[in-house]
């Protein structure tokens, strides 16, 4: 596979592209460097609902021309909103790509909604806000652990929003949010798969490269984490007749290269998929949990969260002895030869598929350039391959044997 390659222009925007001729398509992806923290009370969800509004009518076309101009050419899009990054994408064949590029311009240059579509899509942002506090995995994650985590700094705001605040912000409030926001000093493309760079680079240069709206000054966050002991938080809930919970452990700094590896080598252990601890000792030991499952985010929370879901509330106490007993064995032990190299090829395994998926290509090559991260999924096999019993070991002790934080509902 070729190396990367950033190209800069001359209004600030940074464009990293990735040549993978083998491939049948192309994806581009418009990372924007805007979340939910930069929001307010007033403007909580602010740039989740932005997302939304993408690919609605906007002062190049209306909705039923631009959902025909995307399908009817291969094209397909996507968003997703993060706590420091919004980021999108159109996917097509080669031969439409330069189109696909154009309509990403116009959903990004956009600051034109039409009244309706915005307050039909109002109601859809606060749909899936409520479908999150209904859904007890997406609830225990995002409305409770995540913001106990975060507690008293700028990354607890959820990013989804608030239904108070996506309620009431006005159409002029989201036009001035977008604007602010969405220049071309805030934003990285990435583009990964079989294309023409030279036709590409044209395009981008007479859409994208000629917005010239100056960023507003850097925003000061506080992000500084103060880790330590804090209760269990458990919510009370009708309806439902089974325990949610999940644990949250502080984890590595993003830019220590070999305390990433080492860290998804131990979450991979302790919590993915079925030959891992928590399956082995919970479910399949003690039939504990029927949705079981660790996630390591490493920018910008840095952390492991490990998440046992639809299990007898009157065994929580077991369930939280059982994790604590793993994560201290680990700590305390770390992992045996087999399970070192079986762990190793499960994680290679896993980071192969994410190689066959232009998405993640494209989201790993923007936060490389963005947040000039030293990790490259290009390079993860060899940096898997690197990880040795002393780098398990030592990152185990630094990070895993924190004070971990818990959250989780109950029946009433």
């Amino acid at each position: 596979m070729n190396q990367e390659k950033v190209h800069c222009f001359a209004n600030g925007l940074k464009v990293v592209t990735l040549h993978i001729p083998e491939k049948k398509k192309v994806c581009m992806m418009v990372a924007v460097g805007v979340g939910s923290i930069h929001e307010t009370a007033e403007t909580d969800g602010a740039a989740h609902f932005t997302e939304h509004m993408l690919f609605k009518s906007n002062e190049y076309r209306n909705s039923i021309q631009l959902i025909r101009d995307i399908e009817w050419n291969g094209i397909q899009t996507g968003a997703f909103t993060d706590r420091d990054c919004t980021a999108f994408r159109v996917l097509s064949p080669p031969h439409t790509f330069i189109d696909a590029i154009q309509i990403a311009y116009e959903a990004y240059n956009n600051h034109e909604y039409v009244p309706a579509e915005l307050e039909i899509e109002r109601e859809v942002v606060n749909t899936e806000i409520r479908r999150c506090r209904e859904n007890p995995g997406c609830h225990v994650i995002h409305n409770l652990l995540m913001p106990y985590y975060f507690r008293g700094t700028d990354l607890e705001r959820n990013v989804f929003g608030q239904v108070n605040a996506i309620s009431s912000i006005s159409y002029q409030e989201m036009i001035q949010f977008k604007k602010k926001h969405y220049t071309p000093q805030n934003t990285v493309i990435s583009i990964a798969g079989n294309f023409n760079e030279s036709n590409i680079l044209k395009k981008i240069e007479t859409t994208f490269g000629k917005i010239f709206q100056p960023s507003s000054s850097l925003e000061k966050f506080n992000t500084d984490l103060v880790v330590e002991k804090m209760e269990p938080l458990y919510e009370q809930r009708d309806g439902i007749g089974q325990a949610y919970m999940a644990q949250v452990l502080p984890a590595a700094n993003r830019f220590n290269v070999e305390d990433y590896y080492a860290l998804h080598m131990l979450e991979n252990a302790i919590g993915k998929q079925m030959s891992c601890r928590m399956s082995k000792e919970l479910r399949v030991k003690r039939g504990i949990g029927y949705d079981i499952r660790s996630m390591y985010q490493a920018h910008p929370e840095n952390c492991i969260i490990l998440y046992v879901g639809g299990f007898d509330y009157k065994r929580l106490q077991e369930t939280r002895y059982v994790l604590n007993s793993i994560v201290n064995d680990v700590v305390e032990n770390g992992l045996s030869t087999a399970e070192i190299e079986g762990v190793r090829n499960k994680a290679i395994s896993l980071l192969q598929d994410r190689l066959e998926n232009l998405d993640s290509i494209t989201i790993d090559l923007f936060r490389k350039v963005m947040y000039n991260f030293p990790i490259s999924i290009l390079d993860g096999e060899d940096g898997f391959q690197r990880v040795t019993t002393k780098t398990l070991q030592k990152a185990a002790k630094l990070y895993l044997a924190k004070p971990r934080i818990e959250a989780g509902i109950i029946p009433k």
